[in-house]
C-alpha cells in the first residue's frame, strides 16, 4: 500500500510539472497571441508541456530498466534531442518574403519555451518560472520598441527600387534619399535591361525620421514604379 501511495505522490508531482510548465508557455503564447503571431497560446503550451514530458520520461521513465546489471542511461540524451528538434519548429516560424522577415522573436520564444518547459520537467521549478517571467516582461517592454529607440539613435533604412532605366536615375535617386536625410547612401543593381532597372539601397537614417515620408518623397517620380521596403517583423 505504501509503494501504491509513493508512486501516486511521484506520478502527481510529475504531474505538476506538466501543468507548471503548460502555464508558463501559455503566458509566453499571450504575449504572441495579442500582437496576431502566428505561434500563440497553444503552440506555446504544446511545446512547453511536451518538452517537460519528454525530460520526465528521459530522468525517470526507465527507472525499471535500470535495476537491471550492467545497465547505464545517460538522463541528457532526450534533452538534447529537444534542443535539436525544437529548432525546426522554430525555423518554421521564420518568413522571408521578399526583403520582408517575419517571426524572429516568435521563434526564439517557441525554442525558451522548450528550455523552460525543461527545465520544469527536470524538477528546477524557481528557474523555470523565475525565467518565464523574465522572458515574458523582456517581451511586453520591447515589443514597441520604445524602449529601444532611446537607445538606438540610428537605425538601417533598406528599399528596393524598380524603375524605368533612364539617365542618370541613380544620381536622381541619391540626391533625394540624401534630401531627406539618409546618410551614408549604397546603391546595388540587381537587375538591368534597357527597359528597366532594379536596384537595392542601403542607408542609415535617424530614429525619430518616419520611414513613410521617405518612400512617398521617391513615389514622385513617374520613372519609379515599385518601391519594397524591407523591414524585420519582430
Amino acid at each position: 500500500m505504501s509503494f501504491v501511495s509513493s508512486q501516486f505522490a511521484m506520478e502527481f508531482s510529475w504531474l505538476l510539472r506538466i501543468i507548471v510548465a503548460s502555464l508558463c508557455g501559455a503566458l509566453i503564447g499571450y504575449e504572441r497571441a495579442i500582437q496576431r503571431k502566428s505561434a500563440g497560446v497553444r503552440t506555446h503550451i504544446v511545446v512547453a508541456f511536451s518538452s517537460a514530458l519528454f525530460m520526465i520520461i528521459s530522468k525517470y521513465g526507465f527507472a525499471d530498466l535500470l535495476k537491471t546489471p550492467n545497465i547505464a542511461l545517460d538522463p541528457s540524451r532526450i534533452a538534447a534531442q529537444i534542443v535539436t528538434g525544437i529548432s525546426f519548429i522554430g525555423a518554421g516560424a521564420i518568413l522571408v518574403k521578399k526583403q520582408q522577415i517575419s517571426g524572429l522573436t516568435t521563434a526564439a520564444g517557441i525554442w525558451a519555451t522548450a528550455a523552460i518547459g525543461t527545465a520544469i520537467g527536470s524538477g528546477l521549478y524557481l528557474l523555470g518560472i523565475a525565467t518565464t517571467i523574465f522572458l515574458f516582461i523582456i517581451q511586453m517592454l520591447f515589443h514597441d520598441d520604445n524602449l529601444i529607440d532611446q537607445i538606438i539613435r540610428h537605425i538601417r533604412f533598406n528599399i528596393q527600387i524598380e524603375a524605368i532605366n533612364q539617365p542618370n536615375i541613380l544620381q536622381t535617386i541619391e540626391k533625394e534619399l540624401t534630401a531627406n536625410y539618409v546618410e551614408n547612401v549604397s546603391v546595388k543593381i540587381m537587375y538591368v535591361s534597357d527597359e528597366r532597372i532594379i536596384f537595392f539601397v542601403d542607408g542609415i537614417i535617424n530614429n525619430n525620421i518616419d520611414e513613410n515620408n521617405i518612400i512617398m518623397a521617391l513615389r514622385k517620380y513617374p520613372d519609379i514604379k515599385r518601391i519594397s521596403y524591407a523591414t524585420i517583423d519582430k
